[in-house]
């Protein structure tokens, strides 16, 4: 099966796009989101993985770098689920609009 014959297949029984820009849009987003979940994890289990006397010995700028991890490790994981919700309204065929 070559290169074409596979897309074709895609097209006309796996997915019908309904809306393009919203499919590329929700996969921009789920590999940004995949990037930011992905480099800041090792970086929180760091932190979390300290003895509670080691991190109580970190200044308090160390701290809050740790806190500003958590945060941007829920908005990648709230950036993944966009991706997702952009790309399964690109998919189905709900409409927005009152035509």
């Amino acid at each position: 099966m070559n290169n074409l014959s596979l897309i074709l297949f895609f097209k006309k029984y796996l997915l019908k796009i309904q809306n393009p820009t919203w499919f590329f849009i929700g996969v921009i987003l789920l590999i940004l989101g995949s990037f930011i979940v992905v480099f800041d994890y090792p970086q929180i289990q760091y932190f979390d993985n300290m003895g509670t006397e080691l991190y109580a010995t970190l200044e308090s700028e160390q701290k809050e770098i740790h806190n500003r991890l958590k945060i941007e490790f829920a908005i990648g994981g709230a950036i993944i689920l966009g991706g997702i919700t952009f790309c399964i309204f690109a998919i189905s065929n709900i409409r927005f609009s009152k035509n």
